[in-house]
């Protein structure tokens, strides 16, 4: 069922996010691994399927969900990458005392995520296998969460005038 789908992608995509973020407890080296397979990963899955003819199918089903889920899998890395960064080049903090205080920034990001995850797997459960919407409403709903994600990374949290 739909609903099924809708707890199997939080499970999966979460579960990516999650090893992209914690891997950089291995000094930043893991979520860089974590996101180069990843991205190898789904960029040959893409490519073999547009490849075998079955691009008409796989594209619209993927353009709503994915500005959400690959936005959220590349905070998940960053929040990672923080966590790796505070190990590598902790000042003059103790690494201890600068993990510490890059996980709670980091935090922050993994929040974000979460609810990106969250977005995108009702997306993908609900809205993208649905045969009976036409791949231009697809791509048009795509366009448009593509557009909100990057305007909310644009300008959520300036104030007028700054």
């Amino acid at each position: 069922t739909d609903l099924t789908m809708f707890g199997y992608y939080i499970r999966n995509n979460t579960g990516i996010g999650f090893r992209s973020f914690a891997s950089g407890l291995l000094f930043g080296v893991g979520t860089i691994a974590v996101l180069v397979f990843n991205g190898l990963f789904i960029g040959a899955v893409a490519g073999h399927l547009q490849a075998i003819g079955f691009g008409q199918t796989f594209w619209p089903f993927v353009i709503g969900h994915s500005a959400f889920e690959l936005n959220a899998i590349v905070l998940s890395g960053a929040a990672g990458l923080m966590l790796g960064h505070s190990l590598l080049a902790p000042g003059r903090l103790t690494r201890r005392h600068s993990l510490q205080r890059g996980a709670r920034a980091a935090l922050e990001l993994v929040w974000g995520a979460a609810l990106m995850f969250l977005v995108a797997a009702g997306i993908e459960a609900f809205w993208s296998p649905q045969p009976g919407i036409p791949p231009a409403m697809k791509y048009a709903f795509g366009a448009f969460c593509w557009l909100f994600v990057a305007a909310y990374f644009l300008f959520a949290g300036r104030r007028r005038g700054a």
